[in-house]
């Protein structure tokens, strides 16, 4: 193991890496003609749903590394680059949806924060009527507020 990866954080940095381009892949998918906040925000919602339809562990797993990396530097670099890399393309779609260039990355970040808190909600099994309720609440806070 330590010759591929160095040490353990080494590979747990490499599989966080995986993990985060698995979803970002499949959220991507649903980002296809969104040419406003509203199809954006929906788009990756619906993105992230259909990972975690598919595997749940998935979903699991990304949120286990993220606390993981409130204490380990190898796992957190990993994960900040992943969202780096999620933040410019969220960016270049919210631009190309007219917001103001001056709220891109705060608009960016909105979006992924929110994302990210619905997710670990349907991840905890809430009822699934709120949380569809919520997704649709978030859709729309988004698109009024940019």
């Amino acid at each position: 193991m330590t010759h591929y990866f160095g040490s353990k954080q080494g590979l747990v940095a490499d599989v966080a890496a995986v993990i985060g381009e698995r979803i970002t892949s499949k959220v991507l998918a649903e980002l296809v003609n969104v040419d406003t906040v509203e199809k954006i925000a929906a788009g990756m919602i619906t993105g992230l749903w259909k990972v975690m339809d598919e595997d749940t562990r998935v979903a699991r797993l990304y949120f286990d590394l993220s606390a993981v990396s409130v204490v380990d530097d190898e796992i957190r670099l990993a994960l900040h680059q992943v969202k780096d890399r999620w933040r410019a393309v969220v960016s270049r779609f919210l631009l190309e949806a007219g917001v103001d260039p001056d709220e891109v990355p705060a608009a960016a970040t909105f979006l992924m924060a929110g994302t990210e808190g619905l997710a670990i909600e349907r991840l905890e099994g809430y009822e699934p009527e709120r949380l569809e309720a919520a997704r649709d609440m978030f859709i729309r806070a988004a698109s009024a507020a940019l």
